[in-house]
């Protein structure tokens, strides 16, 4: 049930990625973060490139629009799956970037800026939907936490 769909996730940001080990990682208490480098020739970019976002977009409201005809619940998880499924491998759609949510509903008194409200740093996720696309994986600090 991951927000993009399944696939591999990466921060551009290592702050993020700190962010995500010690909001979700509870189990341990501790988290590793990897590096790697991406071939993202293939990816939607729906953060610096307005074609991509608008095409994301696009994309979005068809699927939803399809859902409402055919009385589907529209769901995160039910997107996600329709357009793994039936629209990304079609047009050749590897990955995507993506700007994440400003703020995460786990850790609000956490300070994503120190202007109420102006978010200008990005939280950029990025998913990649095949290893093909994912090179020089490594460890990059361990045991955080």
């Amino acid at each position: 049930n991951a927000w993009l769909g399944i696939g591999y996730y990466f921060w551009t940001e290592e702050e993020f990625a700190h962010y995500w080990g010690q909001d979700f990682k509870l189990a341990t208490g501790f988290y590793d973060i990897y590096k790697a480098n991406l071939n993202y020739e293939k990816f939607i970019n729906a953060v610096f490139d307005e074609d991509g976002y608008c095409f994301f977009r696009e994309k979005i409201e068809e699927t939803i629009l399809h859902f409402h005809y055919n009385n589907i619940n529209v769901t995160l998880e039910q997107v996600n799956r329709f357009l793994a499924e039936n629209i990304w491998p079609k047009i050749g759609v590897e990955g995507i970037i993506y700007d994440d949510k400003p703020v995460n509903p786990r850790k609000s008194d956490r300070i994503y800026s120190e202007i109420p409200n102006l978010y200008y740093k990005k939280r950029i996720q990025i998913v990649v939907f095949s290893l093909k696309n994912i090179y020089n994986f490594a460890l990059h600090l361990k045991e955080q936490n």
